[in-house]
């Protein structure tokens, strides 16, 4: 009992004192980057919000699983160069062949990627599209040259 009185109470609003052990305010979460612009009405001069293959096709592109099933492609076709050995004269092993072939796969998956986030974001004529990116824009000239 004799602890209960000796200890003091906490100090109420209005006395002094009552400042330092209250809870300072917490800062509010700042917004990291620009801004997501909004979705265009259309895209590709075409295509309208409501349309269903451009609704998939945003649907797919802004799903964290296919960014970073896009990342493991990126991945995996950096170690397919990687392996590959060029032989002079055009001449070619084992190895070779079968990378030759997977660079295929990897080109239609690039490709995909592009075309679906062409028609989800619009091609260049308004902010927020494909092109208006720059980690995109160096992704369609890549897919472009490949």
């Amino acid at each position: 009992m004799a602890d209960a009185a000796s200890t003091p109470a906490p100090p109420t609003p209005g006395t002094p004192g009552a400042d330092e052990t209250a809870p300072a305010p917490k800062k509010q979460a700042r917004s990291r980057g620009k801004p997501q612009p909004e979705k265009p009405k259309r895209s590709l001069l075409c295509l309208g919000l409501k349309n269903p293959l451009r609704r998939l096709c945003y649907a797919i592109v802004e799903w964290k699983p296919f960014e970073y099933m896009i990342l493991t492609t990126i991945f995996a076709n950096c170690i397919a160069l990687a392996v590959f050995t060029p032989f002079p004269s055009g001449d070619t092993n084992y190895t070779n062949g079968i990378l030759e072939k997977v660079e295929w796969i990897f080109m239609v998956i690039f490709t995909g990627e592009c075309v679906m986030k062409i028609i989800a974001y619009g091609f260049l004529f308004h902010p927020g599209a494909y092109l208006r990116n720059a980690w995109n824009s160096l992704d369609f000239t890549i897919v472009t040259i490949g």
